[in-house]
């Protein structure tokens, strides 16, 4: 990187945040006399997470990166390190949706694609990249639905059907919905529908717009297969969507995308 860039980089912040489970009038700031590590004591440990943020010109905080923490421990540990410490599969999905139209052809239309780190977590090299895992055309889910816990599930049901990752901790990083990602990690809230998330799975919050970590660049590896899907349905014939067939989810039809066979 050059020094103009580091110049001009906007610092970043890295916190440790969390919150109680009641209305608390102190807080009570515990050091571990052997590891020198803080902790507080009335925080539920539930609600830790290791966050990365910086301060945009309008005064307010952009998070571009939160994962649940063991603890005050993860200030002194690469979020490399944090991912594998709780996780032996990383996958992340993103969906693009068609804004301008909003609508096209009587439908709104979004593309969903997943990306995965098929290598073992605990000996990833420096430049790993994440291969792609599934794609989904996604029409009309509706003027009010959000189409990214829809691909969210899509990924998901995808995932429990796989007997190898059953035992397996996975680690789902999405770029969306991030204060409800805590309510959906303790499972106290569905993250689609009724569908409450297996209990092998955490949601990972990453910003494709600063890549960052190795989760940002899995959200932004998969932001560009999705444009690519919706570069792919503009150029398609005026007929496709009522040529559609798939599952039904609620007014959505879910369609796999199968990529093109080079010629």
């Amino acid at each position: 990187m050059s020094r103009k860039k580091d110049k001009n980089r906007i610092p970043r912040d890295h916190f440790v945040t969390g919150h109680a489970t009641e209305i608390i009038k102190s807080l009570t700031l515990n050091i571990d006399t052997i590891t020198g590590i803080a902790s507080i004591l009335e925080l539920d440990p539930s609600t830790l997470r290791s966050e990365i943020s910086y301060q945009r010109q309008n005064g307010k905080d952009k998070v571009i990166y939160s994962t649940p923490a063991k603890g005050f421990s993860a200030l002194n540990e690469s979020h490399l390190d944090q991912l594998k410490k709780q996780f032996d599969y990383l996958i992340a999905i993103d969906t693009n949706t068609i804004e301008k139209p909003e609508r096209t052809q009587g439908c709104r239309v979004s593309v969903c694609a997943s990306s995965a780190i098929n290598q073992s977590l605990d000996s990833l090299p420096e430049n790993v990249q994440s291969t792609p895992v599934a794609a989904y055309l996604i029409v009309d889910p509706g003027p009010t639905v959000n189409p990214e816990p829809l691909g969210w599930h899509l990924n998901i049901s995808r995932l429990i059907t796989i007997p190898a990752l059953n035992s397996k901790k996975i680690g789902v990083i999405v770029d969306s919905e991030l204060g409800l990602l805590p309510e959906i990690n303790a499972r106290k809230t569905p993250y689609y529908g009724e569908h409450i998330l297996p209990e092998n799975m955490t949601l990972i919050y990453a910003s494709s717009d600063k890549p960052e970590t190795l989760a940002n660049q899995m959200i932004k590896h998969c932001d560009a297969m999705a444009e690519l899907g919706i570069a792919e349905f503009r150029k398609s014939a005026s007929d496709l969507l009522s040529r559609l067939r798939g599952h039904k989810y609620g007014t959505a039809i879910c369609v796999p995308i199968v990529p093109k066979k080079p010629t």
